[in-house]
């Protein structure tokens, strides 16, 4: 006789989120090390490409703060290079 398996998903298993703010936040970290050197000269391309992309990201997924109302302009503006 064979047993028959029947898997069953996890119900309760939070799926990983990541918003806006999240990226904002990674984009800054990133600017903040650039200015402060944690980054080799040769690694300086290659973070500056990952921090453009970032901030391309963001001005494209952020409503326009003068139209919405909803959001404070700290929290929805793209960080500043």
């Amino acid at each position: 006789m064979t047993e028959d398996t029947k898997v069953v998903p996890a119900t309760n298993v939070d799926a990983p989120e990541l918003s806006i703010q999240d990226i904002v936040l990674a984009a800054n970290i990133i600017d903040l090390g650039m200015q402060r050197g944690a980054f080799k000269a040769a690694e300086a391309a290659q973070v500056g490409k990952c921090f453009e992309k970032m901030v391309t990201f963001i001005k494209a997924n952020t409503p326009d703060t003068a139209t919405t109302t909803e959001a404070p302009a700290e929290e929805a503006e793209a960080p500043k290079e």
